[in-house]
């Protein structure tokens, strides 16, 4: 297991805010050019150049393996899609874009990395109502787990505010991925799951101030089953059914929960 990293020092989250901020900025512009007729690649070459003009790296590029700037996943991709030429977007659709930006800095003259992490999904033009309502309670459960990131609190509390919005509506929950912790390296222990029997195979852990958590869940309009398509990348839904996915980067203070990938 990686180690969880407690941040205290005031420099260190300032440009953590920072990376936050940026990641907020690129995924709302990104958002905004989700029309009709617009190809994920474009989403994706837009996304690169405006992070990198802003004197930041895009984090998911080359991370793993991973070929792109955003992961671009539509309708019953769940996540980590990957931007192509040919897929172009439709009326009716819904799509889930996710972005990392790093910021570089030397903190008491050692190079560390700052990632801001978020995600969002929005309907391309005219979508049907059941899509609409899949997307904001996606975003309902997210903002019931960000709550829970209290010092003193546990990750099984996250879990089970966001399973309890899942669950009201019966909606699948994905339970192969969820948050994660930031570091340096991206990501970090703990793993966030959104589903609470989690808990009953593995640890728990304690949450505490300095952390910083990416809460992310992934709700589908079926089942929670999912696999991986050949691009070894992209998960859809195993019922083809329609996902959505919402993500923000938290910092644990001692007033409360702090979300960091928020727009100026």
């Amino acid at each position: 297991m990686q180690n969880i990293f407690i941040y205290k020092s005031p420099e260190e989250i300032d440009y953590f805010r920072k990376a936050g901020r940026l990641a907020a900025k690129v995924l709302d512009e990104a958002c905004k050019r989700a029309f009709v007729g617009v190809s994920t690649w474009d989403l994706d070459v837009f996304a690169e150049n405006w992070i990198l003009d802003h004197g930041a790296i895009p984090t998911f590029k080359g991370y793993l393996g991973f070929p792109c700037t955003l992961c671009t996943s539509v309708n019953h991709e769940v996540v980590h899609g990957i931007p192509h030429k040919n897929r172009i977007l439709q009326a009716g659709d819904i799509i889930s874009i996710d972005v990392g930006v790093t910021l570089k800095a030397k903190i008491d003259g050692k190079e560390t990395n700052f990632v801001g992490d978020n995600a969002k999904t929005v309907p391309v033009g005219a979508t049907a109502d059941k899509a609409i309502k899949l997307i904001a309670d996606t975003k309902a459960s997210l903002e019931a787990g960000i709550e829970q990131c209290v010092a003193g609190k546990y990750i099984s509390d996250i879990a089970k505010a966001i399973e309890k919005v899942a669950r009201k509506d019966n909606y699948g929950l994905v339970e192969e991925f969820g948050g994660h912790g930031i570091g340096p390296n991206y990501h970090t222990a703990p793993f966030i799951p959104n589903f609470s029997s989690y808990f009953k195979m593995y640890p728990d852990c304690k949450i505490e101030e300095g952390m910083v958590l990416a809460i992310e869940p992934m709700l589908n309009l079926g089942l929670g089953a999912i696999r991986k398509l050949k691009d070894n990348w992209t998960i859809i839904t195993k019922d083809n059914k329609l996902s959505a996915h919402y993500e923000h980067s938290v910092l644990v203070t001692a007033e409360g929960p702090e979300i960091l990938t928020v727009l100026e």
